[in-house]
């Protein structure tokens, strides 16, 4: 059997983009799955490439821990926001920041995968590049891989945490002091 991820944090992209694929339920078997509250809130549609809409409730995955929901303290996410300038607040979207302020806050947490590039943009500011993944690695990680568009793959994840980190060495997206 495939190695199991452990505690992999998803943004909302990644599982829509799955449901998408057919391919939800598979994933949900080999790792465990830590999602936001507000993601498992934005998550509940996607549409085809013919434009049609199709709808999914994660609620019932929830409901039978195969997929476990976590909430940030709202103390908790006003510190972790004020960690960083505008340049990287105002690309940051609700899910992404609940989801990043839990992982910092979780050392034990060793992934997020998203297709933003400001989720990788801030790990790579923190220092902190091996905390994400991209969808192109876990799929590949646990024998489901398949043709993705850019966004989620290694190369997308890779060119993103090395600006952030590029970027936090010359002080662009980081406050002073990170997360005091």
């Amino acid at each position: 059997m495939a190695k199991k991820f452990e505690l992999l944090l998803l943004d909302a992209n990644v599982v829509i983009y799955l449901f998408k694929l057919g391919i939800w339920d598979k994933v949900v078997t080999q790792c465990d799955i830590r999602l936001a509250r507000i993601v498992v809130e934005e998550a509940h549609f996607y549409e085809t490439d013919e434009g049609e809409r199709v709808d999914f409730d994660l609620a019932p995955y929830v409901a039978a821990a195969q997929v476990h929901v976590f909430d940030v303290m709202p103390s908790d996410l006003v510190r972790f926001r004020r960690t960083f300038k505008t340049l990287f607040l105002e690309q940051m979207d609700p899910g992404e920041t609940e989801s990043l302020a839990w992982l910092l806050a979780n050392p034990s947490e060793p992934h997020l995968c998203s297709a933003d590039a400001i989720v990788f943009r801030v790990l790579g500011a923190l220092g902190l590049a091996e905390r994400g993944i991209s969808l192109e690695e876990v799929l590949s990680q646990i024998g489901l891989g398949h043709a993705l568009p850019h966004q989620f793959s290694r190369k997308f994840r890779d060119r993103w945490t090395k600006k952030g980190f590029e970027e936090g060495l010359r002080g662009l997206g980081l406050k002073d002091s990170p997360l005091a």
